[in-house]
């Protein structure tokens, strides 16, 4: 996300242009027209335009290009720039007399036109001015809904545009999809933030990867954490063995790196699509610190189990207060003297719930333990 700094230094530097013509008096018009507010560039042929793109990709704002030039004509340069994520993005103008070509420049990137002869300057300067404002929106944008690390959307824009998909595919089931790595703070730990950093860049590599096959959208939600909302599939275990390949990288042992994914298949549409990728996170923690099984599913049983585990946490308040909780004393007897003796008392704690009936600590404890309130619990015991 760009700082203020960053957008103090956007709104006042001025801004460079390429401009790219075989002949050396259109050169000069565009760039009399341009001269007064713009840093200008110059090149002469398709090549020599490349060479340049390529030396001051970091600061060009816009080219002009030509597109009957010797060497390389401007179609070629069009394509050429696709291929290169240096200088892909970069808006170019085409400059043409042909407007049959408009329509092929646009297929290959080019987001407006200049028709030859020029028209007057202050066309040429309002369309200069107006690609730069447009495209530079657009970094900005993207600037904010990407993980800058990983280069996946962040957890907000990938909501947001989840929720698009809905609306445009309907009729579509869908997977709100979890992974993470199996105890990546260990990784962190014992190899460093640099290397754990490369690891999640090629995760996030990988997924993109992957929905670019299957379809959908992936974001970074946080940490080592990964969301993918897809077309539902059948086969988890290939889509997480296409996600884990090479991931420890060229000079590591594979076995470091280990993901997990949890799956909220045919997705319920009704409920919240954030609640979809909690389904999807409680399925994963089912299988948390396992080296045998690497894919938890939610289910009705899994269903059922959070309700009755926010069933719980939601009448601890009231079990305390009503002293639902019951201390048993189990008797421990010393028994090294010749005639064994009462010494003390180990407390056990039980749930009598007015509906429920008795339930097993074995249940509520680790719930307690997760949630926080397992010190409340303590307490009532002690008093």
């Amino acid at each position: 996300m760009l700082n203020s700094h960053d957008r103090i230094y956007l709104a006042n530097r001025r801004r460079t242009v390429l401009i790219v013509d075989d002949e050396e008096i259109n050169r000069e018009i565009l760039g009399l027209s341009l001269e007064d507010d713009y840093e200008l560039l110059y090149a002469g042929d398709g090549i020599e335009a490349l060479e340049t793109m390529r030396e001051h990709s970091e600061t060009l704002s816009l080219v002009l290009l030509d597109l009957m030039m010797p060497r390389l004509p401007g179609l070629e340069v069009l394509k050429q720039m696709k291929e290169e994520p240096a200088i892909a993005n970069l808006p170019v103008i085409v400059v043409t007399a042909d407007q049959s070509m408009e329509i092929a420049s646009l297929g290959l990137g080019a987001v407006d036109f200049i028709p030859k002869p020029y028209p007057q300057a202050g066309v040429i300067q309002a369309r200069v001015k107006r690609t730069i404002e447009l495209y530079e929106d657009r970094e900005t944008i993207q600037s904010t809904e990407r993980d800058s690390l990983t280069g996946l959307y962040n957890r907000e824009y990938f909501y947001r545009y989840a929720g698009q998909y809905d609306q445009n595919h309907r009729d579509q089931e869908m997977d709100a999809i979890v992974l993470d790595v199996n105890r990546f703070h260990m990784i962190n730990e014992r190899y460093g933030k640099s290397y754990a950093n490369g690891i999640l860049k090629r995760i996030g590599q990988k997924l993109l990867e992957v929905v670019g096959q299957i379809g959908g959208l992936v974001c970074r939600r946080e940490s080592d954490t990964f969301l993918i909302y897809c077309p539902h599939q059948n086969d988890y275990k290939s889509l997480l063995d296409s996600a884990s390949v090479g991931l420890a990288g060229d000079d590591a042992s594979g076995d470091r790196v280990h993901l997990r994914m949890g799956v909220y298949g045919q997705a319920d549409k009704t409920i919240d699509i954030e609640r979809r990728f909690d389904r999807a996170k409680i399925a994963a923690d089912t299988v948390r610190n396992s080296y045998t099984q690497s894919i938890g599913f939610y289910d009705k049983a899994l269903h059922d189990r959070e309700l009755y585990s926010a069933q719980l946490i939601d009448d601890f308040h009231t079990a305390i207060a009503e002293r639902q909780f019951i201390v048993y004393f189990q008797p421990k007897f010393d028994i090294r003297p010749e005639v064994p003796f009462l010494s003390s008392a180990e407390a056990l704690i039980r749930w009598q719930h007015p509906v429920m009936g008795m339930i097993s600590p074995g249940i509520f404890i680790p719930l307690f333990e997760d949630n926080g309130l397992v010190r409340e619990l303590d307490t009532f015991v002690w008093r």
